[in-house]
C-alpha cells in the first residue's frame, strides 16, 4: 500500500511539473537534445531503444520531426494560409484546406516533445518523404511501417492518425506516433480555454476567421480525433 502511495505521489509530482506554456509550445526547458531534434527525456530514451531494435531488423529508424515550437507551427500555418488564399480560396476554406495535414499553432502534438514523425534511412533519395501512398504496397517506407505496426506499442508508441473511417479530423498520417506514456498524460493537462487565448493574442494571420465557435468544433474534431487507443478508449 505504501509503495503505491508513493508511486503515485511521484507520478503527481512529474505532472505539476509540465506548464500550460510546455503543451503550446513557447517553452522547451522540459526537453532534452536528440541529434537535431528535441524530444522529453523520456520519449528519447525509449525512441533510441526502438531505434536500435528497428536497425537489427534492417529498418535504419531516423526522425524527420519531433518537437515542434509555437513560432514554428505559426510560420508553417501562415505559409499556406497566404498561399492557398493568393491561389483564389476564401479564407474560411484556405483554413479548412489547412487543416487536412497542418493544426492551428498553440494544438500541434508536436509542442510537447512525445510525438515524432519518422522514416526509414535505407529509402530517403526521396524528393517528398512524408506521403502516405510511400508506407504501403511496395512504397519506400512500406517495410518501415510494417515494422512499426508490429513493434512500436512494445516501446510504448502509437500511430495517431490512423485510417480509422470512423475517425475525425486529420488525415491519415503512417509516420506520425506519439509517445503515449507521457502523451496521454500532456492531453489531459491540456487547456483549450487557454490555448485559445493566447492563439488570439498573437496575431495569426487568418485568426480572425477562428471564432470560439470554430475552436470548439475544431478541439472535439481534430485535436481529440486520433487514434482511439491514444484516448485510451
Amino acid at each position: 500500500m505504501q509503495l503505491r502511495l508513493f508511486l503515485v505521489f511521484m507520478c503527481q509530482m512529474v505532472w505539476a511539473q509540465v506548464e500550460i506554456t510546455h503543451l503550446l509550445g513557447i517553452d522547451e526547458s522540459h526537453l532534452t537534445q536528440l541529434e537535431s531534434y528535441q524530444l522529453t527525456a523520456d520519449t528519447t530514451n525509449a525512441f533510441c531503444a526502438m531505434q536500435a531494435a528497428a536497425l537489427q531488423d534492417g529498418i535504419d529508424l531516423q526522425l524527420v520531426s519531433a518537437y515542434r515550437s509555437f513560432a514554428r507551427q505559426q510560420q508553417i500555418f501562415e505559409d499556406k494560409y497566404i498561399r492557398y488564399t493568393a491561389e483564389g480560396l476564401t479564407p474560411k476554406a484556405a483554413i479548412q484546406r489547412i487543416l487536412e495535414y497542418s493544426t492551428i499553432p498553440g494544438t500541434s502534438r508536436h509542442h510537447w516533445g512525445t510525438d515524432i514523425d519518422i522514416t526509414d534511412a535505407n529509402a530517403t533519395k526521396q524528393k517528398r518523404l512524408l506521403v502516405p501512398e510511400k508506407f504501403h504496397n511496395n512504397g519506400p517506407f512500406a517495410p518501415l511501417h510494417q515494422w512499426m505496426q508490429t513493434n512500436a506499442h512494445r516501446f510504448g508508441f502509437y500511430l495517431v492518425y490512423t485510417p480509422d473511417a470512423s475517425r475525425t479530423g486529420f488525415s491519415y498520417e503512417p509516420w506520425h506516433y506519439t509517445y503515449l506514456p507521457e502523451a496521454k498524460g500532456f492531453l489531459e493537462l491540456y487547456d483549450p480555454n487557454t490555448a485559445y487565448a493566447f492563439f488570439k493574442s498573437v496575431g495569426v494571420a487568418g485568426s480572425a476567421y477562428i471564432t470560439r465557435d470554430f475552436w470548439d468544433s475544431y478541439y472535439t474534431q481534430f485535436v481529440l480525433g486520433v487514434n482511439r487507443e491514444v484516448l485510451g478508449k
